[in-house]
C-alpha cells in the first residue's frame, strides 16, 4: 500500500495562478501559481504514474508567478516540490479539472495555500490539513520508537498502541470521505489511514470493502488507469497476510489455562468456564482499537449469553483504577475480568503469543480454539453457527 500512495513526506501543498492560452489548446492541464516571497525559487512537478514517480518539469518563480503544463488530462496524482523546509503540495487531476490555480505566500505556503479548478485537489488539501495536528502529535512517538532497542518490546508495544488510538480518528475521516464521495479518486490517497500503525494484526478485515469500493469506482470512471489494479493487488496482499496471521494463531489447537485475579482479588480460571463457548479477549483500557471494539463484544454477549456464550477478558493494564473505570464505562457486564496488572509482561499474553491488541480467541465447550480475531459481523456469524 505504501508504494501506491505517495511517499509519506508528501503531506501538504504550495503555488498560484497566471493567464495564457486556454486549456483546450494544450494536451494536458495548466497549473498556474502565484507565490509571494519566493522569487527565483525552483519548483519541481512530479507525476505518479502507476508505481513510478516521473519528473515532468522544473520551473522557477518569476515575478511572483510560475506555470506548469501536464502531458495529459487523464487521472494523475501530482506532487509539487520546492526547496527549504516547506511541505510539498499534492494534486489529483482528471478530465474534470480545469485551469488549476494555486495561490499563497512563503513561508508556510503548504498550510495556507488556496487551490481552484480541481475538486479532488481541494479534497486532498482538506485531508492533509486535517492530518496536521495528528502528524504533530505522532512525530515524538515515532522518534521514540526509532530510539528503541530490540529489548524494549514492552515499551514499543505501548507506543504502537498510542499510535493506533490516534489513527482511529484519521481512519474515520477516510471512511467518511469514501462513503460520502463514492466516485472520488482522492479516496485512493486516504486508504492509507485504514492501516493500523501497529500492523495488520490489528487491521479490521471489514475495511477491505472500502478498498474494493474505491477500486471499483476508479475502474468504472477511469478505465485506462492503473491505480485500481494497484488497489486490487493491495487487497490480495492484505488477504494473504491476514491468512498467515490466522494460521499462526490456529497452530494452537487447545486454549492454554489462564488463572489470574479479578478486580476484587478473586482468582478466576479459564477452565471454570468449561462447557461454555468463550471469547478470550485480550485488551486494555489505554488501547483505542480495543475500546472501539468493546460495543460489538457487549452486543454479542447480551445476544448470546443465555445460549451458553460468555467472555473471559484479560487486561494488559498496569493501572488498576483505569482498568476498573474502563470496565464500567464500556459496560463490560460479564463477570470474568482478570489481569496481573503487568502490562505487556502478562503471562497469558506471552503464552498466547499476543504482541498486539485487541486479540481474541474463540473456544468451544471443550476448550478447543475455533476462531481467532473474530470481530463484529464475523464474530456474530461464527456464534450463529455454533450456538444457533
Amino acid at each position: 500500500m505504501k508504494k501506491l500512495l505517495i511517499p509519506f513526506f508528501s503531506l501538504f501543498l504550495l503555488l498560484m495562478s497566471c493567464g495564457g492560452e486556454t486549456e483546450n489548446e494544450i494536451p494536458g492541464h495548466r497549473i498556474s501559481g502565484e507565490l509571494a516571497n519566493a522569487e527565483g525559487l525552483e519548483i519541481v512537478l512530479i507525476a505518479n504514474e502507476g508505481e513510478e514517480e516521473k519528473v515532468i518539469d522544473t520551473v522557477k518563480v518569476t515575478d511572483g508567478k510560475f506555470e506548469f503544463e501536464t502531458p495529459t488530462k487523464e487521472l494523475r496524482q501530482y506532487i509539487l516540490v520546492f526547496g527549504g523546509e516547506e511541505l510539498p503540495i499534492l494534486l489529483m487531476l482528471d478530465e474534470k479539472s480545469k485551469d488549476i490555480q494555486i495561490k499563497g505566500s512563503m513561508p508556510g505556503f503548504g498550510e495556507n495555500y488556496t487551490v481552484s479548478g480541481s475538486e479532488e485537489s481541494q479534497h486532498i488539501k482538506n485531508y492533509l490539513l486535517f492530518l496536521k495536528d495528528f502528524y504533530t502529535a505522532e512525530q515524538p512517538i515515532y522518534a521514540e520508537l526509532n530510539s528503541m532497542t530490540p529489548e524494549d518490546t514492552v515499551k514499543v508495544q505501548g507506543l504502537l498502541a498510542q499510535l493506533d488510538s490516534i489513527s482511529l480518528i484519521q481512519r474515520d475521516y477516510a471512511i467518511n470521505h469514501i462513503t460520502k464521495n463514492p466516485n472520488s479518486p482522492a479516496g485512493w490517497i486516504m486508504l492509507r489511514e485504514l492501516f493500523p500503525p501497529s500492523g495488520l494484526a490489528n487491521f479490521n478485515p471489514a475495511d477491505l470493502t472500502y478498498f474494493e469500493q474505491v477500486a471499483a469506482s476508479m475502474k468504472k470512471n477511469y478505465p485506462y488507469s492503473t491505480y485500481p489494479d494497484l488497489i486490487t493487488r493491495d487487497i490480495e496482499s492484505i488477504n494473504a497476510q491476514l491468512d498467515q496471521l490466522k494460521n499462526a494463531g490456529a497452530a494452537m489447537d487447545v486454549a492454554p489455562e489462564i488463572t489470574m485475579n479479578d478486580p476484587n482479588g478473586k482468582s478466576l480460571s479459564l477452565s471454570d468456564l468449561k462447557g461454555k463457548v468463550v471469547l478470550i479477549d485480550f485488551w486494555a483500557s489505554w488501547c483505542g482499537p480495543c475500546r472501539q471494539e468493546n460495543p460489538n463484544v457487549v452486543n454479542m454477549y447480551e445476544t448470546y449469553k443465555d445460549k451458553g456464550f460468555t467472555v473471559f477478558s484479560v487486561s494488559l493494564d498496569s493501572d488498576k483504577d483505569k482498568w476498573i473505570q474502563a470496565i464500567k464505562a464500556d459496560n463490560l457486564s460479564w463477570p470474568y475480568h482478570v489481569s496481573e496488572l503487568n502490562g505487556w509482561k502478562s503471562s497469558a499474553a506471552v503464552t498466547y503469543g499476543v504482541n498486539s491488541i485487541p486479540r481474541a480467541f474463540l473456544i468451544d465447550g471443550e476448550g478447543k480454539i475455533i476462531g481467532t480475531d473474530l470481530r463484529g459481523p464475523q464474530l456474530e456469524q461464527k456464534l450463529k453457527e455454533v450456538l444457533g
